[in-house]
């Protein structure tokens, strides 16, 4: 029987990583006898290495992501690297695709480097004036994209291109994720935080009422976390199965959403189903500056904070791996995350 495939996770206790290694958890369970592959973690504390051993998972112990060395010699040990934990760190991804590249010459197989990166990448600057794009972007042609525009307009580009350049000089299969706007609670063992929607209800809690950044004209794609955490499971399938067809390295760009709504659409249903737990007297928006969404959501950059919640970042996608099931414009459901981040507050 042939070896299981080795993968290493990093961002193993956040939002996005936790709830990819619960979904390669999960199918790994169901097929304990023939299991396909070993799932190993890098993480920064003794209590969340006994947790993940607790559930089948290899724990190893880092400092953090400057951690040069230690990053490198895990991911050498390992035959694919599923990094969720940081977008724009360059040192990161350059230890995982040097150890995967050493890994493949001393096996002799084919080496995998999924990294997350972020949909700022096609984000503009409209409320400032600084940079706007009403251009459609795909994936297919997002490295030349990313190659032909500053760097400066967006630090994860940076690190898309150097992912690319490193896999081709390491001889490292590479693989870029780009998801827009996430939501829903996480599944993992730690973070179960839900992202820019989770902030703008709690900062609504925080006001009594729903909020929004200036017109609330800013447009997102959107993917519920199980969607997204089903994408990195079926990319890795893929992998696995050796399917000659899957694109990687400038080509292995993979957009992931399923719809898209506007910033204020968000906020019309935070209000209303605010109102309708009694956690809100009104379902009226009040506006916010960008100064403020900044310092409440962006630890007071300025830059994200337009860039995010100002952008109108246009998808087009030419690899629809995941279809459209978790509906975010359920008012029941609305309701029930929102009362679930009420439980962390006190109303009076």
């Amino acid at each position: 029987m042939a070896e299981a495939t080795r993968i290493l996770v990093l961002g193993a206790t956040g939002y996005i990583g936790g709830s990819a290694l619960t979904e390669l958890t999960k199918h790994n369970v169901d097929k304990p006898a023939r299991s396909r592959y070993t799932l190993s973690a890098l993480v920064r504390k003794p209590q969340q290495a006994s947790i993940l051993a607790d559930a089948g998972i290899k724990p190893l112990i880092f400092k953090d992501l400057d951690d040069f060395e230690v990053i490198r010699a895990a991911a050498k040990d390992h035959d694919i690297v599923l990094a969720a934990a940081s977008a724009r760190h360059a040192e990161c991804a350059r230890a995982c695709i040097e150890g995967l590249g050493e890994r493949g010459k001393s096996t002799g197989k084919t080496t995998h480097y999924i990294h997350t990166s972020g949909a700022s990448n096609v984000g503009d600057w409209p409320l400032t004036g600084d940079r706007i794009d009403t251009s459609v972007h795909s994936d297919e042609d997002m490295y030349e994209f990313e190659k032909t525009h500053p760097e400066t307009l967006s630090p994860v580009r940076n690190v898309d291109l150097r992912v690319v350049e490193l896999g081709e000089q390491h001889g490292v299969q590479t693989y870029i994720i780009v998801p827009p706007l996430i939501f829903g609670p996480g599944t993992g063992w730690f973070t179960l935080g839900v992202g820019q929607v989770h902030q703008m209800m709690q900062l609504a809690l925080k006001k009594k009422q729903a909020v929004m950044l200036g017109s609330g004209s800013g447009i997102w794609s959107r993917i519920h976390i199980l969607d997204l955490s089903r994408l990195f499971y079926l990319l890795v399938v893929a992998i696995l199965d050796h399917k000659s067809d899957l694109p990687s390295g400038e080509t292995g760009y993979y957009f992931a959403e399923n719809g898209s709504q506007s910033w204020k659409s968000i906020a019309e249903k935070i209000g209303h189903a605010g109102k309708q737990i009694g956690a809100f007297k009104t379902d009226q928006i009040t506006k916010i500056e960008l100064q403020e969404a900044a310092d409440e959501f962006f630890g007071s950059n300025i830059r994200d904070a337009e860039g995010v919640l100002g952008s109108k970042e246009r998808f087009s996608y030419s690899r629809r791996v995941v279809r459209e099931r978790r509906l975010i414009e359920r008012a029941g459901s609305w309701a029930g995350i929102l009362n679930v981040a009420k439980k962390t507050f006190t109303l009076t």
